[in-house]
């Protein structure tokens, strides 16, 4: 599926493009697109996307759009932490529900309870967000809070980190430490005037206690990073991207449009660091790969199960093969045994034409009890053994009345003169009956009596 990520700024139009295939996400190209602050030329910028033919639209609303803070509520359950912290923040804001849109993320679970993200954006703005990509032709299916999918970027290896992204009047910074979000940001000054911004961000990073690494990146980060490296104690590197990441375009270009790219590489993620305004979200995006989970375990299953089941049939059907081998040998002393059914089938017509009248052989007794044996009767044999004058029984079915069935198809064959039912009862599991029966063989034509 195609992605488009956009990012929308006053001055021009940043657009990450992609493609999710199998769960994996594959950059295609980065554009920078200006504008001259009108909103026509906005829509302009917007409609000339469409050609893209995105499956998935992707968009962010600044982090200064938002009122955001991290919580700590005394429980873990997700349904819970959704309905409660909206109600804990805006408590704490001069603003109604209707007036608001509000986003919950867990970040952590801490004894007694979980911390999450909970942010919340003017209605009036989303609508008008959403509004302005519908009129484009562009359905958003994501509205993430810049610049948390920036954070993406930055390897799980980097340890506890802060990510200044210098954006003009949109900056602000991120802090991560042991892998979860422990702090965001906005910062109200403007990139343009570098030393202001970088006390501003020594101010943030204080306030939330962190001293640690620091990474700058954004379109304003070559101006930023020798101020914030004057100001702050803490080492301030360039963010470096990824390799892959970085030749998607000239590195001016990649800075510019890290939350796009982030937003691009979090689709591929189990976990992301963004946090969803509106549209799918990440417990939805759970819930389709548990499903998904599901239908593997069970198809492994299935596979396993039918392995089993051809593994018992293939050693039944050698058990059965060996079997017919012996009683060929025996049968037929001295003769080479290649393929048993058929030699014995040839043996038994020979037999057939050259015995007297009423010598009834043993495997035409063994045919006739076969046959007389009803479809419908679910038969377990334990025991058969063929004498000159009786045929024995020993076996399982289901129930008594099973056992007369058998007992009065046997008894109506010509060859048989009488059946006895010797032991008759049920089973020591109690699903079915055990049974003894005496075929007893109606003598041949012209046998001495």
């Amino acid at each position: 599926m195609r992605l488009l990520a956009i990012e929308i700024t006053g001055h021009e139009l940043r657009v990450a493009r992609g493609e999710r295939s199998v769960g994996l996400v594959r950059m295609h190209g980065l554009d920078r697109i200006p504008l001259d602050g009108s909103p026509e030329s906005l829509r302009r910028a917007l409609a000339d996307l469409t050609v893209h033919r995105a499956g998935a639209i992707l968009s962010v609303l600044p982090a200064a759009a938002s009122t955001h803070r991290l919580l700590t509520l005394p429980f873990r359950d997700r349904s819970r932490l959704v309905r409660t912290a909206p109600l804990e923040l805006l408590g704490q804001l001069p603003m109604t529900p209707e007036d608001a849109v509000v986003a919950v993320r867990p970040i952590a679970r801490v004894p007694g309870g979980t911390t999450v993200l909970a942010a919340a954006v003017r209605r009036t703005d989303l609508d008008a967000h959403l509004t302005l990509l519908a009129e484009a032709g562009l359905r958003s299916s994501r509205v993430d809070l810049a610049p948390l999918p920036a954070l993406d970027l930055v390897p799980e290896h980097a340890g506890s980190v802060a990510l200044v992204v210098a954006d003009g009047r949109r900056s602000a910074v991120v802090v991560r430490r042991d892998g979860r979000l422990t702090g965001l940001r906005a910062l109200g000054g403007d990139a343009g005037d570098p030393e202001l911004l970088a006390i501003e961000a020594r101010w943030a990073l204080e306030a939330l206690g962190f001293a640690s690494r620091v990474l700058v990146t954004g379109p304003d980060a070559a101006g930023v990073h020798p101020a914030l490296a004057a100001t702050l104690q803490s080492p301030v590197d360039r963010f470096e991207p990824p390799a892959a990441i970085a030749a998607a375009g000239e590195s001016e270009d990649v800075a510019a449009c890290m939350v796009p790219v982030g937003l691009l590489v979090g689709e591929g993620r189990h976990a992301r660091s963004g946090l969803a305004l509106a549209g799918s979200d990440d417990e939805s995006a759970g819930s389709w790969r548990r499903a998904g989970a599901l239908v593997a375990a069970v198809l492994v299953l299935a596979l396993v199960d039918v392995a089993f089941v051809r593994a018992s049939l293939v050693r039944r059907d050698d058990a059965l093969a060996r079997a017919a081998v012996a009683v060929a040998a025996a049968a037929l002393p001295g003769t080479p045994v290649t393929a048993a059914r058929a030699q014995l089938e040839e043996a038994v017509a020979a037999r057939r034409r050259l015995r007297p009248a009423g010598d009834v052989p043993v495997l035409e007794m063994l045919r006739e009890v076969s046959a007389r044996v009803p479809d419908s009767l679910r038969l377990d044999l334990d025991e058969l053994v063929v004498e000159p004058d009786v045929v024995r029984l020993h076996g399982r079915c289901e129930s008594f009345d099973a056992v007369e069935s058998l007992r009065k198809a046997l008894a109506a064959s010509p060859l048989v003169r009488d059946v006895q039912a010797d032991e008759t009862r049920t089973t020591v599991d109690g699903t079915g009956v055990e049974f003894r029966l005496r075929v007893l063989r109606r003598d041949a034509v012209g046998a001495p009596s």
